[in-house]
């Protein structure tokens, strides 16, 4: 089975995918929408209810699809995690046959979030990736599995004088890879990698980009609003909405950026994800010449 962490030890520019995923997804549904992702992707990613809206564990959702043989990168936040129910799940998904899994401190849920729920938030992003580490390490958990372990950045566009020094403690820590969030601010993420690059972070850790596709201006403004951290500028939301088939139009801005960010130095892949249809994510990997074959390619 292909697998996200050999395909970064093979250094091939990477491609994976987030699935869809809430309160009424069901099993059956998560297949198809894998089956259909699985053949174009290294592997498949799947959030950990980022803003506390009800959905089915990410770990359930990791082990459905790596026993349909297909590779699977869970998230597990820290939000609502404390140290032993993190090590419970890492060990979990190890005996389910996971290698990969991102960790991420956590998106603080807003004050009128119902019902009123308490952050755990116990464990900062650097004890997050060090707990991964010293289970794989751990002699006395004979199974426990030695991931390939990930950690969230927040591109932006930072002063001459900033350094990544929480960034250089997670990769310290053990993190393999690290993933941003939806940005189509080429100019910001270029100052962001340059930063990276001076504090050869990418020389020890693989950085993936996540990039949307839009369906229409309304679910861009949606993401903007709602997806912390997610920077869509208007000029792409204007963009969309003088469209005249903006699914289409949400496509070529998603090549476009594509395109652009592969000539940013330091970035190892990509991670698509769209909040419509799952096929827009297809044809933008096919427009983007990164099918399965090209991408072997290029390694």
């Amino acid at each position: 089975m292909k697998t996200f962490k050999r395909a970064l030890q093979n250094n091939a520019f990477i491609v994976t995918a987030d699935l869809s995923v809430d309160r009424r997804t069901g099993a059956e549904q998560i297949l198809s929408q894998a089956r259909l992702l699985s053949p174009s992707v290294d592997a498949l990613q799947v959030p950990d209810s980022h803003d506390g809206r009800l959905q089915v564990s990410a770990a359930a959702v990791a082990g459905l699809l790596i026993q349909n043989g297909m590779d699977a990168v869970p998230h597990l936040t820290g939000r609502d995690r404390n140290r032993i129910a993190l090590e419970n799940d890492l060990l979990g998904l190890g005996v389910l046959g996971a290698t990969s899994v991102l960790l991420t401190r956590g998106e603080e849920l807003p004050k009128d979030y119902r019902p009123p729920t308490r952050h755990v938030l116990e464990l900062s992003g650097e004890d997050l990736v060090t707990v991964a580490r010293q289970l794989g390490e751990d002699e006395s958990v004979p199974g426990a599995p030695e991931f390939l372990v990930g950690t969230a950045a927040t591109v932006f566009n930072p002063k001459a004088e900033w350094k990544p020094r929480s960034l250089s403690l997670r990769v310290n820590a053990g993190a393999g890879f690290i993933q941003t969030q939806i940005c189509f601010n080429m100019k910001a993420l270029r100052r962001y990698m340059t930063h990276l690059v001076d504090a050869r972070i990418t020389w020890r850790c693989a950085i993936i980009a996540s990039v949307a596709v839009l369906p229409d201006a309304t679910s861009g403004r949606l993401l903007k609003e709602h997806l912390q951290g997610a920077v869509i500028p208007e000029k792409i939301i204007r963009r969309m909405e003088q469209a005249q088939v903006p699914e289409q139009e949400g496509i070529r801005v998603c090549v476009e950026t594509i395109q652009k960010l592969r000539e940013i130095p330091g970035i190892s892949g990509i991670n698509l994800m769209t909040p419509g249809d799952p096929a827009t994510l297809i044809e933008v990997i096919r427009l983007a010449g990164l099918e399965p074959q090209s991408r072997e390619a290029l390694a």
